[in-house]
């Protein structure tokens, strides 16, 4: 993910222009500049192509129609990449919880529960980030008891293998008296907890938005490129040239943001850093629980984004 510095203007366009998403906009935009140039100077030197019968009001119209259309289009995407980022938060909030009720309610002396917590809970962010990224691994997880590593192999959906285990050690807890009656009715909104989150995220990823809704706005899109450098010509000469481009930079360009930012949990340089906040749930929850974690594990909890200044 890039964070950027409102104060380093041309240096953040400039990062921005060196991404993949820009680079792909930059080949759409040498394609359209190629069309462009064909018509201005076939209609400058050659034959007569301006649509001369067509008011300009009515480009007007359908460039507000297309505005309209853009704005619903990046709103939903990033409504969609911030609810996301809610359920993250959500997570990262409900693991601290989580830990700094066992590091209350487990004796000192019981290393073992505790290490099975601060492995268990830091487990699930990592299991729930593979399963967004359709990544069926437990290379990142934690070894926990031997017999429970094998059971969560026998899991498809990891996330809730992962909530499955601190349940079960959980009603042990509870049966063994260490947990009240109470207590263990707050713990299990804490877990159920987990699952809601997974339930958002999935819900997310599963549902993009209608592909006949956004083949629409990229017809629409075409359409509105094709046809205006034929009304512009008479006007602009060879002007027409870097307006149509610019113009097209602009639409294009929301668009294709919009599809980066509507699937907020992949690879792209926009999308959540998911590995930072998994890392980080890792290493708080081991602090609370009082377990030492390597140097390397807490040093790559730290925001490794791309920052722009």
């Amino acid at each position: 993910m890039i964070i950027y510095k409102n104060k380093g203007l041309l240096p953040s366009i400039w990062h921005f222009h060196t991404g993949p998403t820009a680079k792909a906009l930059m080949s759409r935009l040498a394609v359209i500049a190629v069309y462009v140039t064909i018509v201005t100077v076939a209609e400058m030197h050659y034959t007569d192509l301006r649509l001369k019968d067509t008011p300009s009001s009515f480009l007007g119209a359908m460039g507000i129609l297309l505005s309209l259309l853009l704005i619903f289009r990046t709103n939903t995407a990033y409504d969609r990449f911030y609810e996301g980022r809610q359920a993250w938060g959500t997570l990262v909030n409900n693991c601290r919880n989580l830990a700094i009720f066992f590091n209350a309610v487990l004796p000192e002396g019981d290393t073992g529960s505790r290490h099975f917590f601060a492995k268990a809970i830091s487990n699930f962010p990592f299991a729930l980030k593979n399963h967004l990224r359709d990544m069926n691994k437990v290379d990142e997880l934690d070894m926990v008891e031997e017999g429970e590593r094998r059971d969560l192999r026998n899991f498809d959906h990891k996330p809730a293998g992962v909530a499955n285990q601190l349940w079960v050690k959980t009603e042990v807890l509870y049966r063994g008296g260490y947990i009240s009656e109470s207590q263990h009715i707050n713990l299990n909104q804490h877990l159920t907890t987990l699952m809601d989150v997974c339930g958002v995220c999935e819900r997310i990823k599963s549902t993009p938005i209608p592909f006949s809704y956004t083949l629409f706005i990229k017809l629409f899109i075409m359409l509105y490129v094709v046809l205006l450098p034929f009304t512009v010509v008479t006007a602009f000469g060879y002007l027409t040239i870097p307006a149509v481009v610019l113009t097209s930079y602009i639409l294009v360009g929301l668009e294709m943001i919009g599809e980066e930012i509507e699937e907020p949990f992949g690879f792209e340089r926009n999308d959540l850093p998911l590995n930072q906040l998994s890392q980080l749930i890792r290493v708080n929850v081991h602090d609370i629980l009082q377990i030492d974690l390597p140097h390397v594990e807490k040093q790559a909890a730290k925001p490794g984004f791309t920052i722009v200044t």
